[in-house]
């Protein structure tokens, strides 16, 4: 059984849909990526299954039951910007949300303090702390109730690269300990390393629900040459014949040439058996593609705005 369901989620106001019929499931300890533009309907899809807002139409399933109910206390969410109380420190604000909660022992705000990178900071009141470690306090406060599901929004938000790879790495933990984790950004590059799994929305349709493996193409590195060669417009003309070269340019002694590193080993062969007396041939540069999340992402969303639906997979 899954830990989450979704089914046929709408949400409108007035006349306007920001979410429409979206449907999708979380299994225990899966790490979901939740992609789109400002706007998408992604914040508002987190607030029902938080029970936040109710939706239009559809339900929400958390361990088997309906959402409003008991399990939302299975639930740990930080949603858009995180708000406390200025002038009592961190520490005092975890203890204020433990006692409203219920069941949470101190020993349990110590140890997400440390989680989160905060223990030295706790007893600091929270108006002089930064955006990065209001973020950090945010998914303690999440963190509060050993959830079995988490929802993250925006999680990164003013945090330094540093912190960005702190947070990947107790994303990672969470999988691992059996945690759902429903998290949405707009850094793609971070989402593509940490979340096996993605959904991207727009305009309230969900568009893409897939494994990244299974979706992402292409994501072989690239090798850039430099073919040295008094026969440079024929070496041209043979390489732009091959399916398999990406690219190849005239130079004034010879081509530059960027090929998948799988075909590395055909270049040289191709041009001699070809005739082509090579002086050099000198790789340039290697690419590694870690943006093909970012061309997916805007070839899904760009695919909508052309066809005016919904593309799910």
């Amino acid at each position: 059984m899954s830990l989450l369901t979704v089914q046929n989620l709408s949400k409108t106001y007035g006349s306007r849909k920001s979410v429409d019929n979206i449907s999708f499931s979380l299994n225990a300890g899966e790490i979901v990526g939740f992609l789109g533009p400002n706007g998408a309907g992604k914040t508002t899809t987190m607030r029902m299954i938080a029970g936040l807002i109710r939706p239009t139409s559809g339900n929400v399933n958390l361990l088997g039951k309906s959402v409003p109910g008991n399990t939302l206390r299975e639930m740990g969410a930080m949603i858009e910007e995180p708000s406390f109380y200025p002038y009592l420190s961190g520490r005092e604000n975890l203890d204020y949300a433990a006692g409203m909660h219920g069941g949470i022992s101190k020993g349990r705000v110590t140890e997400v303090l440390e989680m989160v990178g905060l223990t030295a900071r706790a007893t600091d009141r929270v108006f002089k702390y930064s955006q990065g470690m209001r973020q950090r306090l945010g998914l303690a406060r999440a963190l509060l109730p050993s959830p079995k599901l988490l929802m993250l929004d925006e999680p990164a938000n003013g945090l330094d690269p540093e912190g960005i790879a702190e947070l990947r790495n107790i994303i990672g933990n969470f999988g691992e300990q059996g945690i759902a984790v429903l998290v949405s950004s707009h850094i793609l590059s971070e989402v593509e390393r940490f979340a096996p799994r993605i959904l991207i929305i727009n305009k309230g349709q969900l568009l893409r629900d897939s494994s990244i493996h299974a979706s992402v193409t292409n994501t072989e590195a690239e090798l850039t040459y430099r073919v040295e060669t008094q026969q440079a417009v024929q070496a041209l003309d043979i390489l732009k014949r091959e399916s398999w070269v990406s690219r190849a340019d005239l130079l004034p002694t010879g081509v530059r040439v960027v090929i998948p590193r799988s075909g590395a080993y055909r270049l040289a062969p191709l041009l001699v058996q070809a005739g082509i007396n090579l002086t050099e041939l000198a790789k340039e540069s290697e690419t590694n593609h870690a943006g093909d999340l970012e061309r997916l992402y805007l070839e899904v969303v760009g695919a909508q705005a052309q066809t005016g639906s919904g593309i799910n997979a």
